[in-house]
């Protein structure tokens, strides 16, 4: 499986699970590992309008990888990490142990399988996770500046108050290598990124 480890080792592939179950009355929704964080976001829309689930933006990515490593995304702001709504998780123990619920596995394995990293706890088979108010609509936008259009500035006033604005605004920065204005030339695009879940009149 590696051309440099020196240690054995096997991969599960958790593709085949990847049942998503979501529960309205509770607010909450069992996912499999092997479920995507698209296959997740469209169940919940199928059932609601005003529930999500604060995950990232890469709907191709599995649900077992995104969470154990955290999971950022652009609810974060206002509902914290993935992981900080995982209520309940089903684990499978390196002796063949079966344990289906927060009792059952222990508060040290419960949280060590919520972002402790994705090796040694144990075998996840699923998760079960708290759903989130949304609004239904939601105002996105994108403000691209090269650094000759003042990007450096903008990049310090950002910086200067992101982290006392309103909690229902998430504002993520990416530097991009971009071609520049001459033939040959390159410079730096900095895309600010947003989204605000509250009302357009604020």
């Amino acid at each position: 499986l590696s051309y440099t480890s020196t240690v054995p080792f096997f991969v599960l592939d958790m593709f085949n699970f990847k049942s998503v179950d979501v529960n309205l009355t509770e607010g909450t929704a069992w996912v499999d590992s092997g479920a995507t964080i698209g296959e997740l976001y469209y169940r919940i829309a199928e059932k609601s309008n005003v529930l999500g689930f604060p995950a990232g933006l890469s709907t191709t990515l599995g649900v077992g990888g995104h969470f154990s490593g955290g999971g950022y995304g652009n609810l974060m702001r206002k509902y914290g990490l993935s992981v900080d709504n995982v209520v309940g998780s089903g684990i499978v123990d390196s002796n063949g142990n079966i344990f289906t619920d927060r009792v059952s596995m222990g508060e040290d394995r419960f949280w060590a399988v919520r972002g402790g990293g994705a090796a040694s706890f144990g075998v996840v088979l699923g998760y079960k996770i708290r759903l989130v108010a949304v609004p239904e609509k939601v105002t996105v936008f994108k403000v691209g500046k090269t650094v000759g259009e003042g990007a450096v500035d903008l990049i310090m006033k950002w910086q200067s108050f992101a982290n006392s604005t309103d909690r229902n605004l998430f504002v993520r920065l990416t530097l991009t290598l971009v071609n520049g204005a001459k033939p040959g030339e390159k410079t730096v695009l900095a895309s600010f990124i947003g989204m605000y879940l509250g009302r357009s009149d604020k």
